[in-house]
């Protein structure tokens, strides 16, 4: 028998294709589950067992004589449905056959350097033999001439004793490549995600356990379904027992987020229909990541996986595609004379018209099921989103209006379908920031609604004016709170860096004129201008002549609660004296009482002198005496320091904190955020 059994292969196909075309255990055994199908198959048995380096399929299809064995198997490239009657059909009649090239064979050796092989056809006698993959390797690269064909002569074996079966085929690998994983728990839900003919008359064991389409590891996770076909539907609904419901508002009708979506293929092409369905998950992370990821639409051909994703060639990127997964069936694409399918099986080719057809349906498709998703989405409403925050449910059922409650509802359940980054701390914090951010904005707009109202109300006491300024209040302190506590960062980050003089000078020219509330909190809103400035230089040089300095851009003027305040900023490390300090600030007074005398009508104080405060910002406060203090006084002029300011405005905010423990409405689901 070895001298007649010989593997026949064309170098041509072998430096065309490759031995090692097959990349992946998965891609290998769906190969063998393939050839078990066109054989008639009704159970395929398949045993994984890594620790002993071996994996073996047995399949109880009609098997094969020797002659099928020499004329047939051992022939590369040999197509049945081009060199046979009918060879599209299976012997049966029954089945459409899966292979078409006949190449499948050269996978196992990219997974096995041992192949024994096993088979018997009905009232034939077995035949048993091995192929010494590094052998025929050895031969192929000693071969020469890429035209010459190479017939390895396979080695014979002794049927194995518990081979009995009466027709049917048994493969063993052995010797299994160690950069494939091989485990059943590796196998089997990518079997799974392989096939769409599993079923009662087409059994597949792995390990002992029945491969079904549950295995396929999504359909729990699925929320909403489109289908195309009702079989399909029926077959997922039963599977899927996550699925989504809504109430119509309108009617109080409970509907299940389950649609038929159109089949049929429009175009020049007639008769292209296709089966399966869509779906999408509620979280993107549901369905995995990198390699793992179950994110696609994998397209099939006669039961067979015929492309593993087709979703990256639809154009569209934006975010609900994360969410998608689907099995497209397209039966045509593999039901002529024409190839569709790449070398590797893996694949369509692209530029074949009903693939394009196919493409150009499902791009159509995704459309409307983006718009229906969107639909869907918002009426699950925010108490059914995965990554739901207690604190946000807790405010939207807060609202004693209908009509606010709706609408918060709406609002943030579009926030919690967005995916922003694929990163999910990432995500979740940039969802955090923006539920906070649509709270504001939602209390705001809601205040706005009810201070229209505020016409119709009469009585100041009543019920109605009470609640709209408790709002008011409510939002108002949760600004406010938001706001101090941002100020407390900043102020300690000041903190670190006033204890480098260097960098005082540079930071008070920089910040602390802009932003005062860094030294005192009570100059929140300390409001001037520049041509405010300019004015009290051109004053100063006015009333006093002999200044030298009257202009200097270290000179601050701001006005705040009626009064004016005149901010001279020294800078860091330079020596004061009380006398000259007071000596200039007189002048700054002087300066400003002469401009409002000749300016009675200003500021709206009809004549009247503003109250004046001058501050002399240093970085250590002067020596003085009781007379220079009394005359200080007298002027208002006070000496403050730097450091003593900064501290002083953050225990003034800090304090505030402190005091705040019965907040608000909103301040407190701001704050639990």
């Amino acid at each position: 028998m070895a001298n007649e059994l010989k593997f026949h292969i064309e170098l041509n196909v072998l430096n065309h294709l490759g031995i090692g075309l097959y990349s992946s255990t998965p891609a290998v055994v769906t190969e063998i589950i393939s050839n078990a199908w066109d054989a008639d198959a009704a159970k395929i048995v398949i045993e994984v067992d890594p620790d002993h380096d071996h994996i073996v399929v047995e399949d109880d299809g009609h098997g094969m004589t020797f002659d099928d064995v020499a004329g047939k198997f051992l022939k590369v490239g040999y197509s049945r449905r081009v060199r046979e009657i009918n060879g599209h059909m299976s012997r049966s009649g029954k089945r459409r056959v899966m292979g078409r090239k006949g190449i499948g064979k050269l996978a196992m050796f990219s997974l096995a350097n041992q192949i024994d092989i096993v088979t018997r056809a009905e009232n034939s006698d077995a035949v048993a033999f091995r192929i010494d993959v590094k052998k025929l390797r050895e031969q192929v690269q000693q071969a020469d001439g890429a035209d010459n064909p190479i017939d390895y002569p396979v080695e014979e074996m002794a049927v194995p004793e518990d081979f009995v079966a009466a027709h049917g085929t048994r493969i063993s690998l052995r010797e299994l490549n160690t950069k494939i994983n091989r485990t059943a728990d590796f196998l089997r839900p990518r079997l799974a995600r392989r096939f769409g003919v599993f079923s009662d008359t087409f059994e597949v064991m792995l390990n002992g356990s029945l491969v079904t389409r549950k295995d396929a590891g999504f359909y729990s996770d699925l929320q909403f379904l489109w289908h195309f076909d009702e079989t399909s539907r029926d077959q997922i609904v039963a599977l899927a027992p996550n699925l989504a419901k809504f109430t119509d508002d309108a009617t109080g009708v409970e509907h299940s987020c389950v649609e038929e979506i159109d089949g049929v293929i429009a175009g020049d092409i007639a008769g292209l229909i296709v089966r399966g369905a869509i779906a999408t998950v509620n979280l993107p992370a549901k369905l995995g990541k990198g390699d793992e990821s179950l994110n696609r639409i994998s397209v099939f051909a006669n039961g067979r996986l015929f492309q593993e994703d087709i979703l990256a060639e639809l154009g569209d990127a934006r975010y609900f595609n994360s969410y998608l997964v689907g099995e497209v069936h397209a039966d045509f694409l593999d039901q002529d004379d024409i190839d569709r399918a790449t070398a590797s099986r893996e694949a369509i080719k692209h530029d074949d018209e009903k693939f394009q057809a196919l493409r150009r349906h499902l791009k159509t498709t995704l459309t409307q099921i983006r718009d229906r998703w969107d639909d869907w989405r918002i009426a699950q409403g925010y108490s059914n989103a995965p990554d739901k925050n207690p604190e946000i449910e807790k405010w939207i059922n807060s609202f004693p209006d209908r009509r606010d409650k709706k609408a918060a509802d709406r609002l943030m359940t579009s926030i919690s379908k967005l995916n922003l980054n694929n990163d999910d701390l990432k995500n979740t914090e940039a969802k955090r920031l923006l539920y906070k951010s649509a709270v504001v904005g939602f209390e705001k707009l809601r205040a706005r609604h009810q201070l229209d109202a505020l016409e119709a109300i009469t009585d100041v006491l009543s019920p109605e004016f009470q609640a709209i300024f408790t709002a008011l209040d409510d939002l108002e302190e949760s600004y406010y709170l938001d706001i101090v506590r941002t100020r407390l960062e900043v102020i300690r980050k000041f903190e670190e860096e006033i204890v480098d003089a260097g960098k005082l000078e540079k930071v008070a020219q920089e910040y602390l004129f802009k932003h005062l509330w860094l030294l005192d909190p009570s100059w929140d809103r300390v409001t001037g201008s520049e041509e405010w400035e300019l004015t009290l230089t051109k004053e100063l040089k006015r009333a006093c002549p002999d200044a030298d300095h009257g202009a200097r851009l270290d000179i601050a003027y701001r006005t705040t609660a009626g009064r004016h305040v005149i901010i001279e900023l020294k800078r860091p490390g330079l020596k004061v004296q009380a006398d000259d300090l007071e000596q200039q600030g007189r002048k700054y007074i002087r300066a400003m009482q002469q401009y409002y005398k000749e300016h009675p009508d200003f500021g709206g104080l009809n004549g009247h002198q503003p109250g004046i405060d001058v501050f002399f910002l240093t970085s250590k406060k002067p020596a003085t005496d009781l007379a220079q203090e009394q005359a200080l006084a007298a002027y208002n002029m006070r000496f403050l320091t730097y450091e003593g300011l900064i501290r002083n405005a953050k225990l003034a905010y800090q304090s505030y904190l402190d005091v705040q423990k019965n907040i608000g409405r909103i301040a407190t689901v701001l704050e639990n955020l």
